[in-house]
C-alpha cells in the first residue's frame, strides 16, 4: 500500500498564467480566493482557542511566517508585492459562550 501526498496546483503559477495570458482580472481573484483558501484552513485549525492564548497564536502565526520566508527564499518578494496590490479581507470573529452546566 502507497501512501499519496495531497497536493493542489499553486494559485500563484495559476495566477501568473493568467496574467501572462493578459486576464489580470481573473488572476487577481483566484490570488484572493487562494488567500482565502489559506485563511480559512489556518482558522478552521485554530478555533476556538482561549481569548487569553490569542497573543500566543500571534505569536506562533508570525514565527511560522518568518520559518516559510527564511525556508523559501521566493516568499517574501511575493509577499511584498502582493501586499501592495491585494485586498485582505477583515476577519471576523465570533465569540460563543458556552452555557454553564445545569443539575
Amino acid at each position: 500500500m502507497s501512501i499519496f501526498e495531497k497536493r493542489m496546483s499553486s494559485f500563484v503559477d495559476r495566477g501568473n498564467k493568467l496574467i501572462a495570458e493578459g486576464k489580470t482580472k481573473e488572476a487577481m481573484k483566484l490570488i484572493t480566493h487562494g488567500l482565502q483558501h489559506y485563511s480559512d484552513l489556518i482558522l478552521r485549525a485554530l478555533t476556538p482557542y482561549s481569548e487569553s492564548d490569542a497573543g500566543l497564536l500571534v505569536f506562533a502565526l508570525r514565527h511560522i511566517a518568518d520559518e516559510i520566508e527564511k525556508n523559501n527564499p521566493a516568499a517574501k518578494p511575493l509577499y511584498e508585492g502582493m501586499k501592495k496590490v491585494v485586498i485582505a479581507p477583515p476577519l471576523t470573529e465570533i465569540q460563543k459562550v458556552k452555557k454553564a452546566n445545569r443539575l
